[in-house]
Formats: structure tokens, sequence, C-alpha cells
């Protein structure tokens, strides 16, 4: 084997280390509905006694591709949330708009998927959305980690979308300091679980890639080591 297959088989593997893609999200169920009166969201932040400031549902550092979502007409804006920290004032959390992108369509009720263009992200920044699109189920939840529902203002059901670089606190329904607060949970569903979730191109190999590599890492030694053999 020559130094220019070496070569290839190098690059390939560089390749299959760099590349790979990986779904970030809820399960795309379908039924339910889209809000009437749209909150901003952060997906898997809720917890009863205040926002969490984190959530099971994180970012990998890369680039998202897509988003898509069980819905129907659409008009909403997703985001990559970077956790500025707690606070300033009890039972709040800040938060920085990292990646921003708007989403206006028309569509029959199933599974949207959406390109996605410049939407990078790092490695645990928190996805959210504002605006209509996503359904969710029309029953009590407000389980804890489900997606997190704010207003603008106290007691209010809608929110002001976010814009890309705004600094926002987020807290519980009755607080007159955050950006956002907590919907009121007259429903039982402040907690909620939205069918929307992304792709996100990694920088860091998945398992299936991993897979790949070992044996042609093992073919590659043996090549090298029939090379040096022939010199």
């Amino acid at each position: 084997m020559n130094s220019t297959a070496l070569v290839t088989v190098t690059t390939i593997i560089s390749t299959i280390a760099q590349a790979g893609t990986v779904y970030v999200g809820n399960t795309l169920s379908s039924g339910g509905a889209a809000d009437g009166s749209p909150p901003f969201v952060i997906l898997g932040e809720y917890s009863p006694a205040g926002p969490l400031g984190s959530s099971t549902i994180t970012l990998p550092a890369g680039t998202v591709q897509d988003v898509k979502f069980y819905g129907g007409n659409y008009d909403f804006t997703l985001y990559a949330l970077s956790l500025v920290g707690s606070g300033p004032f009890p039972n709040e959390q800040t938060f920085h708009v990292a990646a921003a992108e708007t989403f206006v369509g028309s569509a029959s009720a199933g599974i949207q998927t959406l390109a996605v263009s410049g939407f990078s992200v790092a490695a645990g920044e928190l996805l959210g959305f504002s605006g209509i699109g996503p359904f969710y189920p029309q029953s009590p939840n407000d389980a804890v980690n489900s997606d997190a529902t704010y207003g603008t203002g106290v007691l209010s059901f809608a929110a002001v979308p976010p814009t890309l670089g705004q600094t926002l606190s987020v807290g519980v329904t009755t607080d007159p300091l955050a950006t956002y607060d907590y919907i009121p949970d007259v429903f039982g569903n402040q907690g909620r679980t939205y069918s929307i979730g992304v792709d996100v191109s990694t920088t860091v190999p998945d398992s299936s890639s991993t897979l790949l590599i070992a044996p042609i890492m093992a073919m590659l030694a043996v090549m090298k080591r029939r090379c040096f053999t022939r010199v």
C-alpha cells in the first residue's frame, strides 16, 4: 500500500471522528394543539419550586442543521440559551440568547422539518422557542424537567419574544422583577412537553462513528507496518 492510500485512509478517519449528527429535543408526538397565547419556552427547565437554570435537554457543541416539530401553521423563533447564573433575585435564573432564528409558514398538521442556517451552539446550552407551531398535550403536567413556559410580566400567558444577544431573567409567576415569569398555573400545565427538537452536526464523534473508527485504525496500523517492511 503506497503513502497516498495511507493519507486517504487517515483523512477518512479524521472526517468520521469530527462529524456526527444528533437529535436533541422531545419526542415528536402527534396530538394536542398549538398555543393560543404563545409563551417563551425553555425545554426541560421546569420545576414547580422555580426555574432550574439547568435541563435534561442540553445541546452539544456544533451547528444546528434543522428544527423538527409536530404541528401545522407556524410562526416562532428558535433559541440557544446560555446560563449566565442564578439571580439576580431569589428564584430567578439569568440567560443569554446565544443564537436565534425565526420561522414562518403554513402547513397541515404533521411532522415539519425546517432547515436552519448559521446557528452555532456551545456544549451545555439550552434549547428554547417562542411563538406558535409545536403542539403539546392539552392536559396537566407540571413535572420536574418538563418544558418551562414563561410570559412577559406577572400573570401573563403570552410572551414578547426574546431577541438575539439579549440577557434576560426568568422567575416564578408573581415575580415583578424578572423579564419573564412562569405563566399562571390555573390549568396545571406551567410545565409541558412540546413536540420539538433539532438535529445538530457535532464536533465530537457520536457512538456509531466511534464504532467505525476502531476497525479502520486497526487496518491503518497493518498498512503502515507493511509499508515500513518494504522500505
